[in-house]
């Protein structure tokens, strides 16, 4: 199973997540819900990069099934704080809809900062 954990405040707000662990929903190079969470990660890492100008600390598992993500907070200003926050929500939302579909493969948890 993966499991899509999101790193929060006690203000709930966003500063890192991780994917970790294999669907096993299909032949590999056929796996529908890890191609999809793969997509939701890497995107979003991609965003947080390209549109925020900020790189975050990134961690890869050597064979796979684990990316970790971390931003801290106190490089952020106002403004890129609040739209973090909206490309991380974007993320969830994303994440909530494959577990809609795929909870058997896929769950997303939340860990306090």
């Amino acid at each position: 199973m993966i499991t899509v954990e999101i790193h929060s405040t006690e203000e709930r707000k966003s500063y890192g997540f991780e994917f970790s662990g294999h669907a096993y929903s299909g032949d590999p190079g056929r796996d529908l819900v890890c191609a999809g969470a793969s997509a939701i990660a890497f995107g979003t890492v991609n965003a947080i990069n390209q549109l925020l100008q900020i790189t975050p600390g990134i961690e890869q598992g050597d064979e796979g099934g684990f990316l970790s993500v971390v931003i801290d907070p106190s490089d952020l200003d106002t403004e890129t704080d609040a739209k973090l926050q909206i490309i991380l929500q974007t993320m969830v939302t994303q994440v909530y809809t494959m577990v809609a579909s795929y909870g058997d493969f896929i769950e997303l948890k939340y860990k306090m900062m």
